[in-house]
Order: structure tokens, then C-alpha cells, then sequence
């Protein structure tokens, strides 16, 4: 596949329906090209690399649409390993860091009031819980390789520092925020009832097992003020607005709709607090 997609490079984006790739495909093969050579350890993956490591961007996000960050962050282990041949790419996940920690001279995303990273009013969470995930995966590779911090501009930043700020992020996600909302549905006291996701807002059929057609499910279910009647345990949805506000209501689906990319990156964090690392 990756030899396929190398060999054949272009976009289709001018036809697809959705999910159109804003950041083009150089993203996808160097994000295919550090995977499969950190599985295999085959050198023609690591020439790859640094044969098309001029096509690495320090970006501010890393999303299912933009995937530098996470090619950058695997790359950043390789050069600490040894292979000082990736300096580019080291110092493109190094302005990543940069871009999001508070306090740094080159910050490009702000928070909410409430200290949320937030890059776009559009299931923000899916940038938070992917930044997060780096932030402590970054932190333990200077952790593991005795390297105590990194610089941008004036402020310094310690792996434990990088590490706490992450750490903020799980705990707003969870209810620690003005609103005291978990965003994990089914997690804690309060958290959002009615999700923009259809076999949650709409009953079993071990409930109604007659037939529920597109007409009815939007008139019974979707525009319904009650709350979902089947509670989708573990999803995070998109979150709260730029003033730490949360609109639980379907029909706002930027802000109520889960997705697996939210989660996928989630269970990374949680999983670095759960190992203290």
C-alpha cells in the first residue's frame, strides 16, 4: 500500500464527498514511511525519510487530516536513538510543543478561561486529545533520553512541566472545567445527554421493535428536548465553545457529536497517567 500510494501520489479531493484532505497526502507518507520503519526497522524506510524529510511542516494541530506531528513525534525517538540525521524533523515536533505550551514566546493556540486548548470551534476535543496524547508521549522521550527540557524563545520548558500541563487537559476533559460537564459521556455526576449520534438518540429495538424510518427518527428522536435513551458510555464528544460554554443539544453537533479520532487519542493519555509516564 505505501509503495502503491509513494508510486501514485495525487489527490482525489476535488471529487470526494467528505473528509477532504486539507494538508495534501505528504503528511500520510511520512507518517506511513516512520510507522512501517519503526515495525520493521528496515533501513529503506529511514532513506525514505530523510530523502523527504524537506516535506515535514511544524504545524500547530495533529488531526486525522494533518498527521505531521505524529510522523514527528516517532522520528524525535529515532534521533535521540541516534539517528541525528532527522534534526529537521526534531525541531518541527519541537515547534509543535511550543505552539501549545502557555507561557511559550511562539504559542499558537490559546485556551478557553477554563485553560482548554482550543484550535477551532469544530469538535474541538479532537485537537485537544491529540495534542494532549503528543504532549505526554513528548515529554517521556526526554524523560527516556536524560534531556531536560526544550527551548522556546525565552521560556523553558521541563519534561514534567510538558507533562503537568497534559495533564490539565485530561482533567478538564473529565469535569474539571467551569461547567463542571464531564465531556466522557456516562463518566461522573454530569455529562451530555443528548449526543449527535443516531443509535444513541434513537431506543433498541429490544424497546421499540417496530421499524423507525428516516422520517420518524428525525421527528421522534432527533428534535426530542428528552434526553438520549441509550447513555454512550465512554464517547467523548466535541466540547465546549471558546468560553468554556457546552450546548447539549443535538442538533449542535460540533460540540455533541463523538468520534473515534477524540477517543482514539484519549485512551493514549489516560494510559500514559495510568503508567506514570
Amino acid at each position: 500500500l505505501f509503495d502503491f500510494a509513494d508510486k501514485n501520489r495525487g489527490s482525489y479531493s476535488g471529487s470526494c464527498p467528505f473528509y477532504c484532505s486539507y494538508s495534501g497526502y505528504q503528511d500520510e507518507l511520512l507518517w506511513a514511511a516512520s510507522w512501517l520503519y519503526k515495525a520493521s526497522g528496515e533501513s529503506k524506510y529511514l532513506t525514505y525519510i530523510i530523502g523527504n524529510q524537506g516535506s515535514s511542516q511544524a504545524v500547530s494541530e495533529f488531526s486525522w487530516d494533518n498527521k505531521f506531528v505524529g510522523a514527528q513525534t516517532l522520528l524525535t525517538e529515532e534521533f535521540y536513538g541516534g539517528k541525528k540525521e532527522l534534526t529537521k524533523i526534531k525541531s518541527d515536533a519541537e515547534s509543535f510543543i511550543c505552539s501549545v505550551m502557555p507561557g511559550s514566546s511562539s504559542r499558537q493556540i490559546k485556551t478557553t478561561p477554563g485553560g482548554l486548548l482550543f484550535t477551532r470551534d469544530s469538535s474541538n476535543l479532537q485537537y485537544t486529545t491529540s495534542s494532549t496524547m503528543v504532549l505526554f508521549i513528548f515529554s517521556r522521550i526526554l524523560n527516556r533520553n536524560h534531556i531536560n527540557g526544550i527551548n522556546c524563545g525565552s521560556a523553558h520548558f521541563t519534561p514534567s512541566q510538558i507533562r503537568a500541563f497534559a495533564k490539565t487537559q485530561v482533567d478538564y476533559i473529565l469535569g474539571s472545567n467551569p461547567m463542571k460537564m464531564s465531556y466522557m459521556v456516562g463518566f461522573g455526576s454530569k455529562y451530555p445527554k443528548q449526543l449527535h449520534h443516531r443509535a444513541s438518540s434513537i431506543p433498541s429495538i429490544k424497546v421499540h421493535p417496530a421499524k423507525v424510518g428516516c422520517n420518524g427518527g428525525l421527528s421522534d428522536y432527533y428534535n426530542s428536548p428528552n434526553p438520549n435513551p441509550n447513555t454512550h458510555v465512554g464517547a467523548i464528544v466535541g466540547g465546549p465553545d471558546s468560553n468554556d460554554h457546552f450546548n447539549d443539544a443535538r442538533s449542535d453537533y460540533s460540540h455533541t457529536e463523538p468520534t473515534t479520532y477524540m477517543n482514539a487519542a484519549f485512551v493514549a493519555s489516560v494510559s500514559a497517567l495510568l503508567a506514570n509516564t
